[in-house]
């Protein structure tokens, strides 16, 4: 009996293999699926940044300079870059906020210090301004920068970007789009002077907690990571913004967060949120990827008796985790800060609308992905593939060794071969507490089924050249099955593609979704990955173009005599 889907409250915690060789290799797997639901597999061509600096707060030990960065065309960034007095070189600090009310600007006074637990909690607050501007007194430069929708990056709304499952279906999220902001925000930091550059440390809470993990796990620059009330094994986040297509599948926060491994890192974590168990769960079981290191002592954790919060505790906690790790130094205590948020608003430059951009993002994965298929060498082909099956969500196992027996396999919908049940598909129950991003989409199911069948069938009989046969809807499972597993089928294979219109989103939403499927190239990579033995594709009806490939298209439905005779003509059969 299968598992219950799983959606983003369902607990699910992960344990660390017993080695650190097979921890590795997981944790490289868990890197790809993250760039690839991000939509940044293959990763984006970085355009320059052109920094712009709007205003400047000068301060007693401090300059405030609110910039904006232009992360890719047509889109800016904005938020406040806090330098020490000095020149330095000073280490530096990438700083997300998560869902306060005033983002970056929130300022709320700290509550009296609640007394540990089972003692009264304390109410969550944050002070997002001092946080930044406590980091700076401290010798370390900070970019605190929006969310989506928040302050001056309002060119989208929050919530509203891969906020449906045709932007899905594209690989475009909020989630994905603070990413890449995330990452230019670190190649900023290392443009400047008076950085560090060697000495990179992230830092936020709630949903800045997610974007910080998540940017510590794929870019090796960070070097020291504190992600605040996020890193649980129950809520992993409920917005768009902490969500992606794909994105969890097999995989929880915690597991992402102990990709970080060995580098420092310290799990704030408090009494009134998700994060309760930390210290007797979550922390333990990130601690045994670290102890596969032999540097248990580089991942710590702390908790605090208030409700969710980045409050003065949570904060001062993470500045001498910092201090400790980037500077050598112990930390100090937060002082009061006289600064009115509003001379922190950045003059966002003029930029595109949201539907401009968002047919941008389409377009820059479209061409990503048409570039691989064009240039087509081995190194492609493997980005391409391993993109198709993150986006599937199957598992291709690795079979060695050739018979000599030439087996036909046939899968359908129908009373022959393989039968697998017609593949239904409700949007709204995919699209519903992001179901996409915890699970397996049916059609990733039938494709796993059919790459099961073909285990089987060369386990059983030893098979040498198999040929592969899809009929009617079991067609396009088949071509998929065929593309990620060409070892399992190193013969000719016959699809039908029943009419499929494979430039058509509206095609792949009802008939074949899967997360970040069309970002990837859809059936046209499948056809290509496809190709490397006798390809034919009948029942096209016309709505699929040949592309870079040299398979035969047949617009009509085969009968089964015509593809017998195919097969003759290429020397696979001779009755």
């Amino acid at each position: 009996m299968s598992a219950p889907p799983r959606d983003l409250n369902t607990p699910h915690l992960f344990s660390a293999p017993a080695t650190r060789e097979a921890w590795e290799a997981r944790a490289k797997e868990i890197r790809e699926r993250i760039l690839f639901s991000c939509g940044l597999w293959p990763l984006p061509k970085k355009t320059p940044l052109k920094p712009k600096v709007t205003s400047t707060v000068e301060l007693a030990d401090m300059t405030i300079e609110n910039v904006a960065l232009e992360t890719f065309p047509g889109f800016w960034l904005c938020g406040s870059l806090y330098k020490p007095k000095g020149t330095g070189p000073f280490p530096a600090i990438a700083n997300m906020h998560g869902h306060w009310d005033q983002g970056r600007l929130q300022r709320e006074a700290d509550v009296p210090k609640a007394p540990p637990a089972p003692g009264a909690r304390g109410a969550g607050k944050a002070d997002l301004v001092n946080l930044a501007a406590s980091l700076a007194r401290q010798g370390f430069v900070v970019f605190a920068y929006d969310m989506l929708g928040y302050n001056d990056t309002d060119q989208f709304v929050h919530r509203k970007l891969g906020a449906s499952l045709d932007q899905w279906l594209w690989g475009v999220s909020e989630l994905g789009v603070q990413t890449w902001n995330s990452i230019r925000v670190l190649d900023y930091l290392q443009s400047l002077s008076f950085v560090d550059k060697k000495k990179l440390g992230a830092t936020g809470a709630s949903g800045g907690g997610s974007q910080t993990f998540l940017l510590a796990a794929i870019d090796d620059r960070v070097q020291v990571s504190v992600p605040v009330n996020m890193v649980s094994s129950t809520m992993q986040g409920g917005c768009n913004c902490e969500n992606a297509p794909g994105l969890r599948v097999g995989t929880d926060n915690v597991e992402v967060a102990s990709v970080f491994a060995p580098k420092p890192q310290l799990f704030v974590s408090c009494t009134g949120d998700w994060t309760s168990k930390v210290p007797l769960e979550e922390g333990p079981a990130a601690k045994k990827v670290y102890e596969l290191y032999g540097k248990p002592e580089n991942l710590q954790w702390v908790q605090f008796n208030y409700g969710h919060n980045y409050n003065v505790e949570s904060r001062e906690a993470m500045y001498a985790f910092f201090k400790k790790h980037l500077r050598g130094e112990a930390g100090e205590r937060e002082r009061p800060l006289e600064l009115d948020p509003k001379q922190l608003r950045v003059k966002r430059p003029a930029g595109k609308s949201d539907t401009e951009l968002l047919a941008g993002l389409k377009r820059e994965r479209a061409e990503a992905v048409l570039a691989l298929r064009q240039k087509n060498d081995k190194k492609s082909r493997e980005l391409l593939r391993k993109g198709l099956a993150i986006a599937l969500a199957v598992d291709v196992p690795t079979i060695k060794g050739v018979g000599r027996v030439h087996t036909q396999v046939s899968v359908s919908t129908g009373s022959t071969g393989l039968v697998l049940p017609p593949l239904t598909q409700d949007s709204g129950a995919l699209w519903k507490d992001f179901y996409s991003c915890y699970n397996r989409t049916v059609l990733g199911d039938r494709v796993q089924a059919v790459i099961d069948s073909l285990v089987q069938n060369r386990t059983k009989n030893d098979a040498g050249p198999t040929v592969l046969i899809g009929d009617g809807e079991a067609g396009l499972w088949v071509l998929l099955a065929r593309a990620l597993a060409p070892d399992l089928c190193p013969g000719p294979t016959i699809v039908d593609m029943q009419g499929f219109a494979a430039d058509d989103d509206d095609a792949y939403l009802e008939r074949a979704y899967a997360p970040g499927l069309r970002g990837i190239g859809g059936l046209y990579t499948a056809a290509l990955l496809a190709n490397a033995k006798p390809l034919l594709l009948h029942n096209t009806q016309r709505k699929f173009r040949a592309e870079n490939i040299s398979c035969r298209l047949e617009p009509e439905k085969l009968s089964y005599e015509e593809t017998m005779a195919w097969l003759k003509s290429i020397g696979y059969y001779k009755g």
